[in-house]
């Protein structure tokens, strides 16, 4: 091949199979004449011809921690010194340590930087979603003597979503902010990270295009699902039936862009049907503090291991799609009967649990209880989800809440809301001012008629 064994125009030949590194001899990389590609010296000959790509020719995904802000200081003297843990399917690298980094520790490249294997997934083939393969996580940790360093908070990214968002911008790599959490659904600072794409990562994406939306998260959304065992039992005991009995589940998800959606809009518990509780008298303190006390009790932080309480709670991570959030809560269905869920929707996170006909299921379901007793909430109300013929699920939520009244022309953020953290579910929204509008009645949903003994809650709505 002469002189042009190490020479190679990949960067001016959009054909090129595009090795993403510089074309020096330390790369082994040759001109292979004829086929105009730039080839790795150990990429098998059907991979050049137009072949699938093994996996050990894929190469690294370079990710660098730039910088964090507002992290949670876990020393009581002085400042932390935080390092990041990067991890992505079976693999983790770590960053450097930055002494005293504090809260805001900022890395240089170098001490920054990680370099990640994705081959096991992208050689895959491009037939096969990444899924849940596709999380990137971060979790940053404060360095220690002992022998464990302290848990500060964590991050993540669906690198798919990522990829895909720079396949639009026409772009190599991703720049920004993601929140960083403690206990699974607070909040506690943004970490800045950069991810830079490979053209044989782009590739495997740029093949499942049609996939996703334009506006798709980038962020995977922290939930906490509390198992809580006394009132399982209890409600178990009501229904007539102490063998078969199930948990009492709540739920706290931790919805994206609440804030930037809602702006300004509030529905205050002051409106509601029950003013006593949110005047500002030691009457309305009292009942808040004891619906406060229900709150953190059907919600408790004890992640990972069961509390004194009975209560276990998990910690999940959904992406953007119907799929993940209809797996959260068994596609709204208990004991083959389709349940109704009451919810309030705060800036802290959508919380929501089972309601029913049952006194102590209806008592722990109160919008009161789910807002820790909040003076005002973005929303609340019920939901449930309904089933069209094409057998399609149906997210139908209403503001059937008396304790906030939630105003019906709120109803637009709400469903803007929930279509961006859910994905392809269909949302619709009822108005309990409103009549029900008769198509709605087709739909498969719960038995909510007043009256009727097996009705699983004493609702507004019809359903077939």
């Amino acid at each position: 091949f002469g002189s042009s064994m190490f020479s190679c125009t990949c960067l001016t030949n959009p054909t090129c199979i595009q090795c993403a590194l510089r074309p020096t001899r330390a790369n082994r990389l040759w001109w292979r004449l004829g086929l105009q590609q730039c080839v790795p010296w150990r990429m098998p000959r059907s991979a050049a011809m137009g072949g699938t790509v093994g996996k050990d020719d894929i190469e690294p995904l370079k990710v660098v921690v730039v910088s964090a802000s507002g992290l949670k200081n876990m020393e009581v003297v002085g400042e932390q010194d935080p390092y990041c843990r990067v991890s992505f399917g079976s693999t983790s690298k770590k960053t450097a340590v930055v002494s005293r980094g504090g809260s805001d520790p900022v890395w240089s490249e170098e001490e920054g930087t990680v370099l990640l294997p994705v081959s096991e997934i992208l050689a895959a083939g491009s037939d096969q979603a990444l899924g849940e393969l596709s999380l990137l996580r971060f979790e940053v940790f404060d360095k220690d003597r002992g022998p464990r360093d302290d848990f500060v908070g964590e991050a993540s990214l669906w690198l798919e979503a990522v990829g895909r968002r720079c396949l639009q911008d026409g772009v190599r790599s991703w720049r920004g902010e993601v929140q960083v959490f403690r206990r699974g659904t607070k909040g506690r600072g943004n970490l800045l990270v950069e991810v830079f794409f490979r053209d044989s990562h782009l590739d495997h994406l740029r093949s499942q295009e049609g996939k996703g939306r334009a506006d798709e998260l980038l962020e995977a959304t922290p939930t906490k699902v509390h198992k809580n065992l006394v009132p399982g039992i209890v409600q178990a005991i009501q229904e007539g039936d102490a063998t078969r009995f199930n948990c009492f589940m709540t739920y706290q998800v931790a919805l994206q862009q609440t804030q930037e959606i809602f702006g300004d809009s509030w529905n205050y518990g002051r409106d509601g049907q029950h003013p006593d509780t949110f005047a500002e008298d030691a009457k309305g303190r009292v009942i808040r503090s004891a619906l406060s006390t229900l709150h953190h009790q059907l919600y408790y932080d004890e992640i990972g291991g069961a509390s004194p309480k009975g209560i276990r709670t998990e910690v999940k991570l959904l992406a953007a799609r119907s799929s993940d959030f209809l797996r959260l809560i068994q596609q709204g269905i208990r004991e083959k009967r389709r349940r109704v869920f009451t919810y309030v929707l705060t800036d802290s996170g959508w919380f929501f649990s089972e309601t029913g006909a049952a006194l102590s299921k209806d008592n722990l379901s109160k919008h009161a209880i789910h807002s820790d007793a909040a003076m005002a909430v973005r929303y609340s109300g019920t939901f449930r989800i309904c089933e069209r013929d094409s057998g399609a699920a149906v997210l139908v939520i209403d503001n059937d809440s008396g304790t906030y009244m939630p105003k019906g022309e709120h109803q637009e953020s709400l469903k803007r809301l929930l279509q961006l953290n859910l994905g392809d579910l269909e949302v619709l929204c009822l108005n309990v001012c409103d009549p029900q509008p008769e198509w709605t009645k087709e739909l498969s949903g719960p038995n909510e008629k007043k009256g009727i003994e097996k009705a699983v809650y004493a609702g507004t709505w019809e359903w077939k």
